[in-house]
C-alpha cells in the first residue's frame, strides 16, 4: 500500500493498519510531547503523545522532509 492509498482509509482503518503492520523505529521527546516514529510500507507515520496524559493527540504521515530529519541520528538502518 502506498501513502496515497493509506490516506484514503478511514481514521480507524489507518490506526488499525499502523498497529498491525507498522514497525516502531524510534522516538523523539519534546517539552510537552513525545513523538514515536513508525515505518509503514514505503512511508513513515509519526504519532504524537501528550507526556502528562500519555494519550495520543495527533498523527502525521510522510515520506521525507523536515519531520523525518529530526530522527536522523536515532535510526539504525541495519535493523530495518
Amino acid at each position: 500500500m502506498g501513502l496515497y492509498e493509506y490516506m484514503m482509509l478511514t481514521e480507524e482503518e489507518q490506526w488499525n493498519d499502523l498497529w498491525q503492520n507498522g514497525t516502531f523505529l524510534t522516538h523523539h521527546i519534546g517539552p510537552k510531547e513525545k513523538f514515536s516514529l513508525y515505518a509503514l510500507y514505503d512511508f513513515f507515520v509519526e504519532v504524537e503523545i501528550d507526556i502528562k496524559t500519555n494519550k495520543i493527540i495527533a498523527k502525521g504521515h510522510f515520506k521525507t522532509g523536515e519531520t523525518l530529519d529530526r530522527y536522523a541520528g536515532n535510526i539504525n538502518i541495519n535493523k530495518l
